[in-house]
C-alpha cells in the first residue's frame, strides 16, 4: 500500500540526512581542501604554462608565484600549525626555499623570473604537499581542533587554534586561487 511506502521512505530519508548532519568538523575541513585544490588543478590545466610568468596588468603577480604561495600556505597553515613540521614534505619538497620565495609577509617580490622554477616541478610538489596534507588531516579528529597551535617562530597571522587554521587554510586557499 502506499500508506506502508511511504512510512518506509520517510525514516530513510532522515537516515540519508543525518548520515550528512553528523560529518566530522575534521571531514568537512578535508573536502573543503580538496574541494579547493580540484579548482586550482583546473586553473593550472587552463593556463599555457608560458602564461604563467606573465604578470597581468594591474598586478603585481604571476600566476606561478600565487601557485608557490598556495604550497607553503598550505604547508604553514594545514601542517606546521595543526601537527608540527612535516618531515616528510621537508624530504619531498625544498621548502625553506619556497618560504623565502612565496612567503606573502613581507615578501617584496610577488612575482619568478622564468624558469627559477619549471612549471612541471611546481606543479608536481603541489600536488605533493595537498596529499600530505589530505593524509594528515586524515589521522585527526575533531577533538584536536579546540587545541592551541603547535609552537611557531613567530605569530600566527589570524589563529589561535587548529581549527582556526584549517578554516584559514580552506579561506585562503580559495580566496588566492580566485586570484589567480
Amino acid at each position: 500500500s502506499k500508506l506502508s511506502q511511504s512510512s518506509f521512505a520517510f525514516p530513510l530519508t532522515i537516515c540519508i540526512i543525518k548520515k550528512h548532519i553528523v560529518m566530522s568538523k575534521i571531514d568537512f575541513l578535508k573536502e573543503q581542501i580538496i574541494e579547493a585544490r580540484t579548482f586550482v588543478n583546473r586553473l593550472m590545466s587552463e593556463l599555457p604554462e608560458d602564461l604563467w610568468y606573465v604578470i597581468p596588468e594591474g598586478t603585481d603577480s604571476n600566476f606561478i608565484w600565487q601557485v608557490g604561495h598556495l604550497l607553503v600556505s598550505q604547508n604553514f597553515h594545514t601542517l606546521t600549525a595543526v601537527t608540527g613540521v612535516n618531515e616528510k614534505v621537508g624530504r619531498l619538497v625544498p621548502i625553506q626555499k619556497y618560504n623565502r620565495i612565496f612567503n606573502g609577509m613581507g615578501t617584496l617580490h610577488r612575482s619568478i623570473e622564468k624558469d627559477l622554477i619549471p612549471v612541471a616541478e611546481l606543479r608536481e610538489q603541489t600536488e605533493i604537499v595537498h596529499q600530505i596534507c589530505v593524509e594528515n588531516l586524515e589521522t585527526l579528529n575533531d577533538d584536536v581542533l579546540a587545541e592551541c597551535l603547535q609552537p611557531l617562530p613567530f605569530k600566527h597571522p589570524v589563529a589561535e587554534t587548529k581549527y582556526e587554521a584549517l578554516s584559514w587554510s580552506c579561506l585562503l586557499y580559495t580566496s588566492d586561487a580566485a586570484d589567480e
